[in-house]
């Protein structure tokens, strides 16, 4: 059965709060699998994130992302419980990234060693991330898919794959890490494009390529009369039309907290796998 997820960020005024509450109450037509929100390096968003997930379980399941880097063993712990408290039974375990004056001394040696604390403290249900295109920081990309394969073994139960723009590139790293041993299953991570110059930054930083057609529907909005986001949307749909084409079940859509595109990509996937289901 197809489904979806959905990501948000802790909004940080009132009127951003108002916001996501309404993007949220838009997304729950979706029946999402889980919504999970993200939680900053050094628990930086720590009582933002809390009071979001919270809010958002009152609309469904609710996962929350949970980081290592900056953050100490009791601090982590702490969280987990508040966590496990409030009814939250799914992470998305991460290293998170390294912040201004981070401290050397990091609690686990790698997200292995961390998920396998998280399912010590509570059975929780662990996400983890994973890099189509290799991960910045790993020697190679049969390294970055053992880390995978060690995540797994440590308890991971699903993986979330950054996001990409190449579907090759992601069917290809699929294929390596099943080579590999990995068996949980990999949700590719779907991300809108509201601001393209924006998203390149991002792409550059976490080393995932934007196809030359992208650049070339971007440059060529004013020529042909369209919307930056007409052309957002119909590459979006086109992207997840793809993935369900080639038998996907499942997408995870980073929101950016704005409902507009996430509704095209959810609205087109699952067309796709109606058309796919009777064809």
């Amino acid at each position: 059965m197809p489904n979806v997820s959905f990501e948000y960020f802790p909004p940080r005024t009132e009127a951003a709060r108002g916001a996501l509450k309404k993007t949220v109450e838009v997304l729950s037509q979706f029946q999402p699998v889980f919504q999970s929100v993200t939680y900053g390096a050094g628990g930086s968003n720590r009582d933002g994130s809390l009071e979001t997930i919270k809010a958002i379980r009152e609309k469904g399941d609710a996962a929350g992302h949970l980081t290592y880097t900056g953050s100490s063993l009791e601090e982590i712990e702490a969280f987990a419980n508040e966590l496990w408290v409030a009814g939250i039974r799914s992470l998305v375990a991460l290293r998170g990234d390294d912040r201004e004056n981070t401290p050397d001394d990091a609690p686990f040696e790698n997200t292995a060693a961390f998920i396998k604390r998280l399912v010590s403290i509570h059975p929780f249900e662990i996400a983890v991330a994973c890099y189509p295109e290799t991960h910045p920081k790993a020697a190679s990309r049969a390294d970055d898919i053992a880390n995978l394969r060690a995540k797994q073994d440590a308890g991971a139960t699903l993986a979330i794959s950054q996001f990409f723009f190449d579907n090759s590139e992601f069917y290809a790293f699929v294929e390596e890490a099943r080579d590999a041993g990995v068996t949980i299953p990999i949700v590719p991570g779907i991300l809108p494009i509201y601001n393209f110059k924006r998203v390149c930054k991002m792409a550059q930083a976490c080393g995932a390529e934007i196809p030359d057609e992208v650049h070339r529907a971007f440059a060529e909005a004013n020529v042909c009369g369209s919307s930056e986001l007409e052309i957002a949307s119909e590459l979006l749909k086109g992207q997840v039309h793809d993935l369900a084409c080639a038998g996907y079940e499942s997408i995870h859509i980073y929101t950016l907290n704005r409902a507009e595109l996430a509704v095209d990509a959810a609205q087109a996937f699952f067309e796709a796998q109606k058309w796919r289901a009777v064809a």
